[in-house]
Formats: structure tokens, sequence, C-alpha cells
């Protein structure tokens, strides 16, 4: 008996024919593209789809492998059935799709052959494909993928995927080494596991509505509840986009991307042993784990780019001891930590000064500008969050506290004190006050993809910010 894998669950079957014979293919009307990972059979009239999913396919395949560190002579024989139906029927009568088989939503995958439901647009055709291929590649080189939530994680992780650019449209990504990794700086016009830039890079795929959706309901699980998804999916969208959202995490987190590649080898327990040992293998990190979800949850949207959102939290951080702390907030990254940890009682005071491009024509200063606003809040503005460290206890999370460092007012204030001179770094009125252990972290209020501006002077633009403790 084998597992079989969905958009939909898990079963165990016998194991089916590897291919159809060609001839009911052509007798049906049916188109078939070959490649050396894939034969995919189709009623789908668009021999320029059915070629691209073949050969998107193939270019995947050696990316898959670096990115779980397996040799490409492992999967140099590996070959699957795929079909992309539009008429399920049709097939359910030739047999292609066996009678044991359940009714499925998306797409289905077995060790040896994957069935896909036509879709609307290219991407997602290409996306399914990949999604349930990777499914079946995880059964020949592990077993099986893991419970529910690694194996659609990784299933998700590695079917995103950046479109074809035309081969002069593409530039050179600056600061690629020439012995870097295939799966991140890959010079290749197709790569997977690419966040999306905006809409139109994945149509179809709707993961961010579903993270914005949630968030304005304040329904967003705690990273401790994806874990605990069910085996049974039953292609609940809000559950793969969980499951995509935590593996995209753990594999970018320093504290966890060698433990969630070292399980993949264990992908034949689907059982919770299988998560109670990666969970013992990142436990000492999990308050900075589940910090980090709470961070790209709040900011996760088109544009976000995990090289602009690593901020730097560690429990080993030093507990604050009162002294004042000077520090540079750049554009160039998203939240920046202090540095230290702050104990329960706590109270700061803020003040900054500086001046910094948030459009190659608009400089902004510490309050932000009132010309255009992003998340509800002016661009620019320098905000503050206060982190803390202790995982929250329910099933959800609660919302972060952000707030402006230097509200306007204050600007207005400053500006109308005899006493100000330029060069005096504007004071915020507010105190805030740490009511857990946390960390503090500081940033400039700008879009998820939003790309630092390249000005003249000075070469590295931010914001001065000096934080004094306060009784």
């Amino acid at each position: 008996m084998l597992f079989a894998m969905a958009i939909g669950g898990i079963v165990s079957f016998p194991l089916p024919t590897l291919f159809a014979d060609e001839s009911s293919d052509s007798k049906a009307g049916w188109l078939t593209r070959e490649s050396q990972h894939l034969r995919l059979t189709s009623d789908v009239d668009d021999p320029a789809l059915l070629d691209d999913l073949v050969r998107s396919f193939d270019d995947a395949v050696p990316q898959w492998l670096a990115f779980w560190n397996v040799p490409e002579s492992q999967a140099a024989q590996w070959k699957i059935q795929a079909y992309l139906m539009q008429n399920v029927d049709a097939f359910r009568q030739s047999g292609a799709v066996p009678d044991y088989l359940p009714r499925f939503e998306h797409g289905y995958a077995t060790p040896n052959t994957i069935w896909i439901l036509y879709q609307d647009t290219p991407y997602y055709n290409r996306h399914l494909v990949l999604h349930e291929g990777i499914h079946s590649l995880a059964i020949e080189l592990f077993g099986a993928g893991g419970p529910s939530w690694y194996m659609e994680g990784t299933a998700e992780l590695l079917a995103l995927h950046r479109d074809r650019v035309p081969a002069p449209s593409r530039k050179p990504r600056l600061g690629v080494p020439g012995n870097a990794g295939v799966l991140a700086q890959s010079m290749d016009a197709f790569t997977i596991n690419q966040l999306p830039r905006n809409r139109l890079d994945t149509p179809g795929w709707g993961r961010y509505k579903m993270v914005a959706r949630q968030r304005e309901a304040g329904t967003q699980p705690t990273l401790k509840s994806v874990l605990k998804l069910p085996t049974q999916l039953n292609g609940k969208v809000e559950a793969y986009t969980w499951c995509w959202a935590a593996a995209s995490l753990f594999t970018q987190a320093p504290e966890s991307r060698d433990a969630f590649l070292k399980a993949a080898r264990r992908g034949s327990d689907q059982t919770e042993a299988f998560t109670s040992e990666f969970y013992r293998d990142v436990a000492a990190e999990w308050p900075v784990l589940s910090a980090r979800w709470r961070l790209m949850l709040h900011d996760l949207d088109y544009g976000f780019d995990w090289s602009r959102h690593q901020v730097q939290l560690s429990t080993a951080d030093p507990r604050a001891n009162g002294s004042v702390i000077q520090m540079n907030v750049t554009p160039d990254q998203s939240w920046q930590s202090v540095g230290v940890w702050f104990p329960q009682g706590a109270k700061l005071r803020f003040a900054a000064e500086g001046r910094c491009h948030v459009t190659p024509d608009w400089i902004s200063e510490p309050a932000g500008i009132t010309l255009e606003y992003n998340r509800g809040s002016p661009l620019g503005q320098l905000q503050v969050c206060v982190l803390p460290i202790a995982t929250p206890a329910g099933k959800t999370i609660p919302p972060l506290d952000i707030r402006p460092v230097i509200p306007r007012a204050d600007v207005a204030a400053f500006t109308a004190s005899p006493s100000s001179t330029k060069d005096t770094p504007v004071t915020g009125s507010q105190l805030v006050e740490i009511t857990e252990p946390s960390w503090v972290l500081l940033r400039i209020n700008l879009p998820a993809g939003h790309s630092p501006v390249e000005a003249t002077t000075p070469p590295q633009e931010a914001y001065q910010v000096q934080i004094t403790p306060s009784r």
C-alpha cells in the first residue's frame, strides 16, 4: 500500500500503472507531451501550455533536489505521468482516473501519477503541476512528505515560482557569487521558491489575500497551531496558506532552516512523532521563531522580500542596563532591533532626527509624510514595535503593539519652541511602557516591496534615534 497526496487529503491504495496507452490518448483526442521527468496527457487544446508545463517541470526538478541537498543523479531516472483535465468524467471513463481515487478540487498525487484539474491561468496550472509533482518526488526520495503541515507547506513553497522572462529583459542579479546555490542564486529564467512581487506574478494563487483577511479579522493562527493542523486538510485554502507561510519562515530563519531540511528525511513518518522531533530540534529558539512568525504575518504582502525582513533577534540578547541607546534606522531593512531586551515596567522615551528618500522625489523625516500612506500610517514614519519574548498562549496571535515614535503633533510643538534648532533631535511626547519582557524594534514605514532609492548623498540614509529610559 502506498500513500497518495492531494490538495484535500492522504489515502492509501494499490500502486497504479505508470503510463496509460498512448494510442488511447490519441483516440480520445488528447494531447501528450513528454520530457525527462514528466509525461503529460491532456484534453486541453493548447500545445503551447502543455509544452511550457513539461519544460517548467524539468527546470524545477534540479532546483527541488538542490533545496533538499540531494544529488541530481538520485532522480536521473525518475519520471511520472500527469493528467491535466477539463472533462474529468472522460478521464474516469477511460480509466486514466482510477475508480478508487477520491474526488478532489484541484490536484492529486500518487508515487507515479498526478492529476490536475485545468485552471483559468497558465500560472496556476503550472503551480498545481509542480505542487503535485513535489509530492510524488518526496515519496520517491523520502517515502512520503511528512505530516500535512510539512508536506503541504513544502509543496506550496517549492511550487511557488517566478515565470520565465524573455532573455533580453533579464538583468544580472547583483552580489551573487559564482558558486552560489542553485535554489537561492540561480540565474535561470524559471525559478522556484520566489515570493510574488505583485498580483500579476501569481494569478490564481490567493495566499496573500487570505493572510490579509485573517490579519484584519484578528484570527491568524499561532505558529504552534499550524504544527497541529489535522491530517485531512480537505482543500481548505486557509490551511494551505498557513502551511506555506510556516514552511517559508522555517526555511528562511537561521534558527530552523537546518532542522526543517533534515526533517524531510523522515518523510515516511506522518504521525505526531515527526512534529515532536522537529519541535525538539528548534525548541531552544522557539521564542524567536514565534516572534518572527508574528512579524512576518503582520508584514506579508506583495513585494515582501526576506532579504529586507531578517531582523536580528536572539534569546541571548542582553538585558537593557538603563543606559541611553543610540542607533541608526535605515530604509534598506524593515524591522531593526535595538539589540537588547527590556524587562516589565521599563519606560522608554525616543528622540529622532535625520532624513531619507521614500520615493525618488520625496524625502521624509521621522514623522513621515502625509502625501502618501502605507498601511494607514504616513510613508516614511519612524515606528516602534514592542515585541513580547513569550509566545502567545492562545490559538491566535494578538496584534502587534506598533506606534509612531514621533507623531506630527510633536514636530509642530518642537518647531514652535523658541529653543529648537536645526541640529536638535525631535523628542516624542509619549512614553513607551513595557508590560512584559520584550524586544524593541524600529523601522521606517515603507511598503513591503520598497526598494531603497539610490541617492548620491548621503551614501547611507538613516534616521538617528536616541532611546532614553524614563522613571
